[in-house]
């Protein structure tokens, strides 16, 4: 098991925690400078369970000390994953790398349906991967419309195929990148401006079930073994 933990002050309501992971479970602590604080307990797999990655798990109130089951679907906490494999390429207007969102993995079918955005001096046009991978991908440099039909591809690095609409596009280095962030998110229903927060978080190393110990007894179960 991982545990991870920190301290944070909340800026506006609903705050967005990178763990780096989406943990199994968290504990986070409102008001934690108060005398009587609010402790929230959150289970990845009893919301999952339930058909939403919202707030699904306990309430423990520091004052009374009654502790409350939380709704599911109560936007308090719940898991937050931004996470996309990008193209990282040579920002259009020359300030270093900038990312751009992948259109598909497959060109042949996303192309029906949207025309391709062509690349200016400030944005990226848009990029495909070849329904065949060959290591290269395709950014659209002129556009002309939805693209009817998968084009054979170029394998030049700069070189640039048209399709059968007469879009252009111009191969580029396969260079992506996984950008964005994971863990959870503290809800607007229970967290406001300002508050104070710590929190911990734990990644099990498993979550399926397990078995009753007094009831499995290994010995000769398997006598072939």
């Amino acid at each position: 098991m991982k545990k991870y933990g920190g301290e944070l002050i909340a800026q506006g309501t609903s705050i967005s925690v990178d763990v780096g992971v989406i943990p199994d479970k968290v504990i986070a602590t409102a008001k934690a400078e108060e005398t009587n604080p609010l402790i929230y307990t959150w289970y990845k797999e009893r919301a999952n369970t339930a058909n939403s990655n919202a707030q699904y798990g306990y309430l423990l109130t520091g004052s009374t000390g009654v502790i409350t089951k939380c709704a599911d679907g109560d936007n308090g906490i719940q898991e937050y994953d931004t996470v996309e494999l990008k193209y990282l390429g040579q920002s259009p207007d020359g300030n270093g790398e900038a990312s751009a969102s992948i259109y598909g993995t497959y060109a042949y079918g996303i192309a029906q349906t949207k025309t391709p955005t062509a690349r200016s001096t400030s944005v990226f046009g848009t990029i495909i991967r070849p329904t065949v991978a060959n290591g290269l991908i395709y950014e659209c440099t002129t556009t002309s419309g939805a693209m009817a039909v998968e084009p054979t591809w170029g394998t030049v690095l700069g070189g640039t195929t048209t399709d059968s609409n007469s879009n252009v596009w111009t191969a580029r280095n396969e260079k992506l990148k996984n950008v964005g962030a994971k863990g959870f998110v503290i809800g607007t229903t229970i967290s406001t401006n300002t508050d104070e927060w710590t929190w911990e978080a734990e990644v099990w190393d498993s979550v399926a079930p397990e078995r009753d110990a007094a009831s499995y007894d290994p010995v000769g179960k398997y006598p072939n073994n």
